[in-house]
């Protein structure tokens, strides 16, 4: 099942009606069960935070509920950013025979004058310091920003992916440590308050840029290489 993340009643009309799509509350005003295995959603700044990795802790802790052998996920808004829609489950489940993972959120990063720039300028250009914070926790956990991740120019970002559930575990093994951490030691930091380099990290809305990252430092870190079914899309940075 591709679950599609949503906030409130009124995007619910923007919601696929079929599969393999389901709809999924990031709010408990549209979903009961927000809490379920998952007291860190009980508090508000949590959920500000994460995002959308929400929706991955739950049904990481949830796993019993998922009907399939894959998972995957998408927004209410996909259609703003990718066009791409399956019109069963039966296509995912093929792709996934042949890729260990299908992504349809893949830019192709520029900037203004038209020049390929790699992930990691992109990451300075729309929120300095994280390019330090993530080598900073990478560090903390024992791990390290793979090489690609200051070549290439092109990812897949956030949310718009499926996997079999064995690799998404793998994922979230690798990734809930750090943003677990990240809970405890953005928003509440001195240090990262008082620290020039690490710019916009402390604001509200960190962990959710560290996590759009953290599935492609994830993939690149395992020498995965995602299959677009579509097309990857042109984004231009000024910077």
């Amino acid at each position: 099942m591709i679950y599609q993340c949503y906030f409130q009643k009124a995007q619910k009309p923007t919601l696929f009606s079929y599969e393999p799509y389901k709809g999924f509350g990031l709010e408990v005003s549209v979903n009961k069960k927000l809490f379920l295995n998952c007291p860190e959603l009980s508090e508000h700044t949590a959920r500000t935070q994460l995002t959308e990795y929400a929706a991955f802790l739950w049904h990481w802790r949830n796993d019993y509920l998922n009907p399939d052998d894959w998972i995957g996920f998408t927004s209410y808004r996909q259609l703003d950013k990718f066009k791409h829609i399956f019109e069963t489950k039966d296509q995912v489940t093929e792709l996934l025979k042949d890729n260990k993972v299908v992504g349809w959120g893949q830019y192709q990063l520029h900037g203004k004058d038209g020049r390929d720039i790699p992930l990691s300028e992109q990451a300075t250009i729309c929120h300095p310091g994280l390019n330090e914070y993530i080598e900073d926790v990478f560090s903390r956990f024992g791990h390290t920003v793979p090489p690609e991740w200051y070549t290439k120019n092109t990812a897949f970002f956030a949310n718009y992916w499926a996997m079999p559930v064995e690799l998404f575990s793998d994922f979230m093994e690798f990734s809930w440590p750090m943003v677990e951490w990240s809970l405890d030691n953005i928003t509440d930091s001195e240090f990262y308050k008082n620290q020039p380099e690490y710019g916009t990290v402390s604001n509200d809305k960190a962990i959710g840029y560290f996590m759009e990252r953290l599935f492609i430092l994830w993939y690149l870190s395992r020498n995965l290489s995602p299959y677009n079914p579509s097309k990857p899309q042109a984004l231009y940075h000024n910077g």
